[in-house]
């Protein structure tokens, strides 16, 4: 019986888990610099797509974005640096204001080297 009351507790865990990284990061702002484009970089989540700007407003990549536990997939579907058809998966870390991607598997290298090795500072919403 103990042991059916723990998994019963640990479904459920995990299923709040997975709700509440998909609720902590729609409608966030993420803002990081990368040196080698001498820039600052805004990750921006709404619902179910995200968008990247440059510090100029510039929008330079579109995505799809869905959560399942704690695994980001995104889908680039428009923008100067997108990478379409190709699918991302990054495991989700948020301590405090900092958001960290750890890299599970993405053929495009620049997504992958941009989000895996930034360190992402919670940014306001305008």
């Amino acid at each position: 019986m103990a042991r059916f009351i723990f998994l019963i507790f640990f479904v459920f865990a995990t299923a709040a888990t997975s709700s509440l990284h998909a609720q902590t990061i729609a409608n966030t702002s993420w803002k990081t610099y990368i040196e080698q484009l001498n820039d600052t970089l805004t990750l921006h989540f709404r619902q179910d797509s995200s968008f990247v700007t440059t510090g100029s407003g510039t929008v330079v990549v579109r995505s799809h974005w869905k959560v399942s536990a704690d695994t980001v997939t995104l889908d680039d579907y428009d923008g100067e640096y997108a990478c379409i058809n190709m699918l991302g998966k990054y495991k989700l870390e948020i301590t405090g204001d900092m958001l960290h991607f750890a890299l599970i598997e993405d053929a495009c290298e620049g997504r992958a080297g941009s989000l895996s090795n930034a360190r992402w500072k919670k940014s306001p919403e305008k």
